[in-house]
């Protein structure tokens, strides 16, 4: 048995001294707490309410009581052998770092049962099963089986914070009746490298978690996925990627279904009360693609709905809640490994080209073959073909928002191909698609500078630091003022108003998050202003 006093005998007061895991805990105490295993009573430095400390050893209290404030109350008690604690005098009951110390908390747990009044809030934080390895650690927890370990007494909900990966910290309200609400939904193949990542992000903000794998998945995918749900099912693929989240949907029992890809992460998840008040069949979702392009999709949405396309699948909804922040950072490199990634292209790739290939064949007017064939031959640097499907697509779609994007991407085509005529053309026909839009003026003004003439394309990069949220589907830019700004200078030099180019390279420092480039934008302003001064002599 390990030896506890000896350890805290050893040790400084603070050795379990963890701010942001006891800030977090901190926050969510309320009342009364009684604070089991508390070792030398960290968490009282961070909650100042009424507590109640109890720990098996004897130094830790003592050390408890000299170093932590007095109004703190701690005790010595072994919890394992405690029998018919009360805890109907506390609001808040902690177990931090204690549970996967010991090999039975079924006395603590029947003590809460029979003892804690409605509405008491249970506090637990564990390693994160075996991420934080420790020799006195006698047992591991999934999220899954804390889940299941609290749901018996009442809301339970996991809290985000800084260490995730490593501890869980989950709240569980005492004989609050749980009211489920939102399912994470993931379907993956060989998603191994990333699918914790993405398990982890919705874990806070989903009441249930359904996976489904792929079977012919080779790597730890499902392993992982049942650390974090009991809902895991293999499917069999049958070239048909709506009819796989269509699988899944069948099994979800909550109003909305949350999907995400087992290579993304949920970085601004939905909040409760949206989802509440929400009157929509569907909430658009910003998807940040590796390239810092945003492509609003309805991620988020009733379980009764259902999807159609066998590739690029879509949502059936026509009642759509389109402002909404929530965000969705796709992230192969960091989610997927080389060979994921890789045979995940192939197998789009061939559907793209064979069944999209094939209904644009059928039907000219076939707006998502169109638009997704120009995107296909985009990425992979083939412009004339890009051209080709998007300009089919203009021809036959009045989707302003999607009209908008296909012409800024036409544009984006014929400079990378140095046709600025043609590229500055199409520029200029993005206002009349969708106006007021910034990314409208920054691409013509990008076109414009690559053309030199400087100009033009000053006025137009000026023009679009104008701050106008335009909500759009589409957002292939990312604002960023400090590149802007830089533009702005160069512009400037060129046109040899050095004094104007060197605050202009010296805003674009002020805004620039990059240290090595804010320190060339510094340079660059200095330069400019010795410049202006020896143009003046």
């Amino acid at each position: 048995m390990f030896n506890y006093d000896k350890f805290f005998e050893e040790n400084p007061v603070g050795i379990h001294d963890q701010p942001e895991r006891h800030s977090t805990v901190a926050a969510l105490c309320t009342g009364h707490v009684v604070d089991i295993g508390c070792g030398t009573g960290s968490l009282c430095s961070y909650y100042k309410g009424e507590y109640t400390g109890y720990d098996v050893s004897s130094v830790a209290i003592s050390k408890a009581v000299e170093h932590r404030r007095a109004d703190a109350h701690f005790s010595v008690a072994d919890f394992v052998i405690l029998k018919d604690f009360d805890f109907s005098s506390f609001d808040t009951i902690v177990m931090a770092e204690f549970l996967e110390h010991i090999e039975d908390d079924s006395l603590i747990f029947n003590s809460i049962k029979e003892t804690a009044k409605p509405g008491t809030v249970i506090i637990i934080s564990v390693p994160n099963a075996d991420n934080v390895p420790s020799p006195d650690h006698v047992r591991e927890f999934t999220a899954a089986e804390l889940r299941a370990k609290l749901q018996p007494f009442g809301k339970v909900k996991f809290h985000e914070w800084p260490g995730s990966n490593k501890r869980f910290i989950v709240s569980c309200i005492f004989k609050h009746p749980e009211t489920p609400l939102l399912t994470l939904g993931i379907v993956a193949k060989n998603e191994g490298k990333g699918i914790e990542r993405a398990l982890l992000s919705g874990l806070a903000c989903a009441d249930r978690i359904i996976v489904g794998v792929d079977d012919s998945t080779t790597d730890d995918t499902e392993k992982i996925a049942r650390k974090y749900t009991d809902n895991v099912f293999t499917f069999k693929w049958n070239d048909d990627f709506s009819a796989m989240r269509n699988d899944l949907l069948k099994r979800v029992e909550t109003e909305w279904t949350f999907f995400i890809d087992g290579h993304e992460y949920i970085s601004v998840p939905p909040s409760r009360e949206i989802l509440k008040t929400n009157f929509h069949d569907a909430i658009m979702c910003q998807n940040k693609l590796e390239n810092g392009t945003i492509v609003r999709y309805p991620r988020l949405h009733h379980s009764n709905l259902r999807y159609e396309d066998k590739v690029h699948n879509k949502l059936v909804c026509n009642n759509l809640n389109v402002e909404s922040d929530v965000m969705i950072i796709h992230d192969r490199v960091g989610g997927q490994s080389d060979e994921s990634t890789k045979a995940r292209e192939i197998q789009r790739n061939d559907m793209i080209l064979r069944i999209m290939g094939g209904q644009i064949k059928d039907n000219k007017k076939n707006l998502r073959a169109s638009m997704h064939l120009g995107l296909h031959f985009h990425t992979r640097k083939n412009y004339k073909k890009a051209i080709k499907y998007y300009k089919l697509y203009l021809r036959y779609s009045k989707y302003p928002g999607e009209r908008w994007y296909i012409r800024f991407n036409i544009a984006m085509c014929y400079s990378q191909m140095n046709r600025f005529y043609l590229a500055g053309y199409n520029a200029r026909l993005l206002e009349k698609e969708s106006p007021n839009r910034w990314e409208s003026h920054h691409v013509y003004g990008f076109i414009l500078f690559m053309d030199k003439c400087y100009k033009d394309a000053l006025q137009e990069f000026v023009a679009s630091l104008d701050n106008k949220k335009q909500e759009s589907e589409y957002k292939p830019l990312e604002r960023n003022n400090a590149v802007t700004f830089n533009y702005i200078g160069e512009c400037l030099f060129n046109l040899k108003e050095y004094q104007k180019a060197g605050e202009a390279f010296k805003r674009a420092s002020k805004r620039c998050d990059d240290g090595n480039f804010k320190g060339l934008l510094s340079r660059r302003s200095n330069l400019m202003f010795e410049m202006a001064i020896a143009n003046e002599k």
